[in-house]
């Protein structure tokens, strides 16, 4: 059991965290499977003229999936902001790892509407300006996106310190370290790199934001 327990003041914050977790478990889970089922097709893993082919007709399973992913971003952003009230006094590295993953957020949200609304048009009008769209899409969403993410995991979990246990820490550092892979996959670009990493991320988050729900929520 960590030996610490988050100020009283706060438990309203310590009864949603759990909620909030769960809810980021099983959205990123269902993120995870309309990749796999509804995406792929779409996605920099297939074939260049294949992909287009695809997006040209506006399929509505790659809306749904960004769709889906969108709302993981914002349930992101709220267990962060409720953990941010956890944290004792006027932490930096609490606040600044919220203000990363709001500026995460609005990074991802912008590429996710590329993925949806631009990238489809994109496919009808010839190879050179879908490349262009898909390399910005995927360098916001994979670099820009998820860097600030792994900032955030990397400060929120240095600024929860004792209040979580080892195990906890140990998820987040992780889930930094996957992080940092998945955005150098948008640096270089690499989709091997990209699909390798992308799992591992996800996972080790889901597995941070339910140990740290519990180490808050123990008396």
């Amino acid at each position: 059991m960590p030996p610490s327990s988050p100020e009283a003041g706060d438990r309203a914050a310590v009864r949603l965290l759990p909620m909030l977790a769960w809810a980021n478990v099983a959205l990123h889970g269902a993120g995870l499977a309309a990749a796999w089922l509804w995406m792929r097709p779409g996605s920099v893993l297939s074939p260049l003229r294949d992909r287009i082919a695809f997006l040209a007709g506006r399929p509505l399973g790659w809306t749904l999936g960004w769709s889906v992913w969108m709302l993981c971003t914002l349930l992101l952003v709220a267990y962060m902001a409720a953990l941010r009230l956890l944290v004792p006094g006027r932490s930096l590295a609490a606040q600044l790892a919220l203000a990363f993953t709001a500026a995460g957020m609005a990074a991802d949200l912008l590429a996710d509407s590329i993925q949806i609304q631009v990238l489809p048009l994109a496919a009808r009008s010839g190879q050179p300006l879908f490349q262009t769209f898909e390399r910005l899409a995927l360098t916001g969403g994979a670099t820009v996106a998820n860097g600030l993410y792994t900032a955030g995991v990397l400060l929120m979990t240095s600024a929860l310190g004792s209040l979580i246990g080892r195990p906890a820490r140990l998820a987040g550092a992780a889930t930094v370290a996957a992080g940092a892979v998945m955005t150098l996959s948008g640096l270089l670009p690499s989709p091997a790199l990209l699909a390798a990493s992308t799992g591992p991320t996800i996972g080790f988050y889901c597995l941070w934001v339910v140990l740290v729900a519990r180490d808050l929520e123990s008396p």
